[in-house]
């Protein structure tokens, strides 16, 4: 029997009594505590404390266990629901839910730091199930964890334990296990190491019979050796350890590592090994399972290179995502103790993946495997096999066994860029193309602003609606508004008129593309915006003359989504930026044809140029080359009603772009050319409205259609007001 209570015990209630700070002061005897309900122990020496289902926080203290639901004393109830925070202090067994003959399910733990000198169960049964419980170590000093442990009638399933920091001793036989099962089957069990030190084995099931489907995940943190059967386990069963996980993406791992483990005569099949990232396995031995003979376990190096000691009792080896390092080694095998390990173990390379920003060459070799006794059989590797690299670049690699059949060499015989980056150049050539329609409202606005018949200081506005076509090498089609406010004047000089301004313009696009990666179409979107501005200026002499132009700059940023993708099917989108600067030119006569109508004949040259730009995708380098754009449009216009308070006009247009080249590479190879070279058709109806001939107001309404080079409409409304 426990002593009684002599400790002086100060309890305040911080909300309606379900809230308490439990505070102990250390005296030679300690006793039971029984939490009233949700609390926190700031310090004491007790045997035991029972959280009852409460909500119970330990931020310091002696204490012999915890116990989340249940006690150590026959206690005949589910234990579910136990909630455990461990802030500091010293403990010697913690419990999320303890039942003796009824299972012990949905129990939480999670010790932020301090001391557990014996085994943190997160739900423990005697004689029932324990599932679905879930521990988290953040830091501190733990000799074991179990997330469930399950007694002598039941199963220990989908719990997890999570260790991000601390030291885990496995003193005394103590291991790490995602679920346990003493005389059943532990399924469905992870164990997720990212940080820390674990001194003792690790396992995602261990059961006395079935331990299947059970992963192991270890991103970062040290796996030493101990003593009681080292070595890291997707799953340990005494029967079968099936189709189990374990995934190395970081760390450094001093142990053995099996997909699956059985300690009798059962089967270990259908296990993976995954090795990633910057994983040191360098101490590592690693097993499909520990049984030869074994089916469908893979090995899959995936973004990593390096070295282990042996590979054993895989069915296949998987390459993905090769980080391309011309003459090196892949998977070095330093230290192999089996005859022929490799020998009826199949090579996967066929459709390899290398990850991006490799500087690819044909010709260029890398060695996949290589070690000693593997006996590496030519019939279980292809000869050729097809790779991508990054989202730009792919080709075709022949493989080479060696004679004494311990080393695979992969050649590149072929190097060419993805189809599918042809998009990227496309769209580059339509954001120049946008950024030409700006030019339009220019010249628009110029129109407007000097024949109102009112002299004196103005300012202007107009906004176009545009959806438009252009004929690259796939058909891209953009809708947009463009925008452009300014102020001005328009003077009488050597009798004609003299009108200039200043202008801030902006515009803004969308489109969708369409894309195809393997046989595979996926749908991207994309966006346009520039800010600019610039100055315009015209002169009409007395007989209708008139020579106009402007200059222009600004900033042209363009982003794209789901725009490209790499072989393992991630989606990747891109951002660029780039200066621009335009001007153009225009020469005209406006010819009476009555009292209320004329005939502007006219020819206007524009040239618009778009700085380069660099940018990385999925580790590849793009590279735009600037473009120069060079349009020619010569048309008439014709318009009537001129005396009245509405007049019409309508006009036809021939446009040639000269130029209008979109040049790219990707990883140094170039992608075909994009251009919006070639002849486009304009035919326009406007009307223009200035409510008596001594208004200020002056408004104009213009909708044009577009064929050729370039499809579409626009629909532009402008405003000037004279001072």
């Amino acid at each position: 029997m426990r002593t009684n209570l002599q400790n002086k015990i100060l309890i305040s209630l911080l909300a309606a009594g379900s809230i308490g700070i439990y505070c102990f002061s250390n005296t030679a005897a300690a006793a039971d505590f029984n939490a009233p309900g949700d609390g926190t122990i700031v310090n004491g020496n007790y045997s035991n404390v029972y959280g009852n289902g409460n909500a119970i926080t330990i931020k310091n203290g002696d204490i012999e266990e915890i116990y989340g639901v249940g006690t150590d004393q026959n206690y005949n109830n589910v234990a579910q629901g136990g909630n455990i925070t461990i802030n500091n202090g010293t403990i010697k067994s913690v419990y999320g839910g303890f039942s003796t003959s009824y299972d012990a399910i949905e129990n939480y733990i999670t010790i932020n730091n301090g001391s557990v000198t014996s085994t943190v169960y997160g739900g423990f049964s005697s004689q029932a199930s324990a599932s679905d419980n879930h521990i988290i170590i953040n830091e501190g000093t733990v000799q074991a964890v179990e997330g469930g442990h399950a007694g002598f009638k039941g199963n220990a399933n989908n719990n997890t334990v999570t260790i991000i920091n601390g030291t885990i001793t496995g003193a005394n036989g103590g291991s790490v296990y995602g679920g346990n099962s003493f005389e059943s089957e532990a399924n469905i069990n992870t164990v997720n190491i990212s940080g820390g030190t674990v001194n003792c084995k690790v396992a995602g099931g261990w059961g006395s019979a079935d331990a299947s489907s059970n992963t192991v995940n270890i991103s970062g943190g040290t796996i030493n050796t101990s003593n009681d059967n080292p070595g890291i386990y997707g799953g340990h069963s005494s029967t079968n350890a099936n189709k189990n996980i374990v995934n190395i993406s970081g760390g450094t791992i001093n142990v053995n590592i099996y997909g699956g483990y059985s300690a009798g005569s059962g089967t270990t099949n259908e296990n993976a090994i995954n090795i990633s990232n910057s994983a040191d396995i360098s101490n590592s031995k690693l097993f499909g399972g520990n049984k030869s003979g074994s089916t469908g376990n893979t090995l899959s190096i995936n973004g990593w290179s390096g070295s282990t000691q042996s590979v054993q009792n895989f069915n296949d080896i998987n390459f993905e995502n090769i980080k391309w390092n011309n003459g090196s080694t892949v998977l070095n095998i330093t230290n192999n103790d089996k005859a022929n390990a490799l020998a009826n173990t199949k090579l996967n390379y066929d459709n390899v993946i290398l990850t991006g920003g490799a500087e690819l060459t044909t010709g260029n070799s890398m060695t996949l495997i290589a070690g000693q006794n593997l006996g590496i059989d030519v019939n279980n590797i292809n000869s050729t096999g097809n790779f991508t690299a990054g989202v730009s670049i792919e080709g075709t690699g022949t493989a080479e066994v060696a004679s004494d059949g311990n080393s695979i060499k992969y050649t590149l015989t072929k190097v060419k860029h993805l189809d599918q980056i042809d998009l990227v150049a496309e769209n580059r050539a339509v954001a120049a193309a946008f950024i030409n329609q700006g030019t339009d409202l220019i010249s628009d606005s110029l129109d407007v602003i000097s024949r109102d018949g009112n002299y004196g200081v103005k300012t202007f506005a107009a906004v176009q609606g545009n959806r438009s076509k252009y004929d690259v090498n796939s058909d891209l089609k953009i809708n947009g508004w463009s925008t452009i406010v300014g102020v001005g004047s328009e003077t009488e000089h050597n009798g004609g008129d003299f009108s200039w301004g200043v202008f801030y313009e902006n515009g803004s696009g969308n489109y969708r593309t369409f894309n195809e990666f393997n046989n595979e179409f996926f749908r991207g979107d994309g966006s346009l915006v520039y800010n600019g501005g610039g100055i315009a200026a015209r002169y009409e002499n007395a007989h209708g003359v008139y020579t106009e132009g402007s200059l222009r700059a600004g900033m042209l940023k363009s982003d794209m989504d789901n725009a490209l993708r790499d072989g393992s099917g991630n989606y990747y989108g891109y951002d660029s930026e780039s200066e621009y600067y335009g001007a153009h030119i225009g020469i005209g006569q406006i010819i009476p044809l009555s009292e209320s109508s004329d005939l502007d004949v006219y020819g206007k040259f524009f040239h618009t140029y778009t700085e380069g730009d660099s940018f990385n995708v999925a580790g590849d380098k793009f590279e735009f080359d600037s473009i120069n754009s060079d349009r020619l449009r010569v048309g008439a216009r014709v318009t009537t009603n001129k005396a009245n308070a509405f007049s019409t006009y309508y006009g036809l247009a021939y446009e040639y772009e000269f130029n209008g080249d979109a040049e790219m590479r990707a990883q140094n190879l170039a992608a075909p050319t994009q251009s919006l070279q070639g002849s486009s058709y304009m035919a326009e109806l406007g009307f223009n409205y200035q409510p008596t001939p001594d208004s200020p107001w002056n408004f104009d309404l213009n909708m044009r259609g577009y064929a050729g080079e370039r499809e579409g409409a626009t629909f532009n409304v402008q405003a000037t007001y004279t001072f």
